[in-house]
């Protein structure tokens, strides 16, 4: 669509680099809101200013180091692509593997509740990566397969990343508005389910990887590694789907135990 977004001269705006940082914007922007409408600080803002800015670091270093794996045949032939993350390349996964093992971490070394971290950051988390995906839009990587359905788009700026004069799934759109609703739902469900801490972050992980599996199907651009047909992303999400029902399992084991005490 629009990979640069403006140009001053020879300075420009890329739309990937702006939607990602207004996106970790948004989320610490939420993130602070959040602190001032709990009773029960679970975390000061300074140390939630520390803690984002590393998780950030964090999450863009995963998330690069990931992309630069699925594609490395690329990187080996073209080596100083690797720094040329404005023209996109970073793998959500990678991100959020990467900031959640530091996260993992730092609560155990602050002996801190990993799992209520987990509730508070899960809807800032889905309200970035909504944002993001728009970035994704706009330089057009991340694209779909070709479709006759009424929703397609069309890319035709010449540096788009996408596929250009072809009518296509618009799934970055598709993958920023299941992000957008699960922010939502996630705002409220995890002021309200506060009994046991981490059904918000476990409901997101099963809710963002069944349909981050079922998107991948409709995604066209080849990230270089596949196993038996499907995407990195798609083993990915396999793998923390079952880990998000073996824990909601032993939640539910957990509530079922309280109840009976009353």
């Amino acid at each position: 669509m629009y990979p640069i977004l403006f140009s001053l001269g020879n300075f420009k705006i890329y739309s990937y680099g702006f939607f990602v940082a207004l996106a970790f914007m948004a989320a610490i922007f939420y993130l602070s809101y959040s602190i001032k409408k709990t009773r029960e600080k679970l975390i000061q803002y300074d140390e939630l200013y520390s803690l984002f800015t590393y998780m950030a670091v964090f999450a863009i270093l995963g998330a690069r180091s990931l992309f630069i794996f699925v594609n490395l045949r690329d990187f080996v032939l073209y080596p100083l692509d690797v720094l040329k993350i404005w023209n996109g390349g970073l793998v959500y996964y990678g991100g959020f593997i990467s900031a959640a093992i530091f996260t993992l971490i730092y609560a155990k070394k602050k002996k801190m509740m990993i799992f209520n971290l987990g509730d508070f950051f899960v809807p800032a988390l889905a309200l970035g990566h909504a944002i993001g995906r728009i970035g994704c839009f706009f330089a057009g990587c991340c694209y779909g397969k070709e479709t006759n359905l009424p929703w397609a788009v069309v890319f035709t700026d010449k540096y788009s990343l996408a596929v250009r004069g072809v009518y296509i799934h618009a799934t970055q759109l598709y993958e920023s508005i299941v992000n957008f609703i699960l922010f939502m739902f996630l705002h409220f469900y995890s002021k309200k389910n506060t009994k046991v801490p981490g059904m918000a972050f476990v409901t997101y992980l099963v809710i963002y990887a069944t349909s981050r599996f079922i998107i991948e199907f409709f995604r066209d651009n080849c990230r270089g590694i596949h196993c038996f047909g499907f995407s990195i992303s798609q083993i990915i999400s396999v793998f923390l789907f079952i880990i998000g029902v073996l824990i909601i399992w032993k939640k539910k084991l957990y509530i079922k135990k309280l109840k009976g005490r009353d």
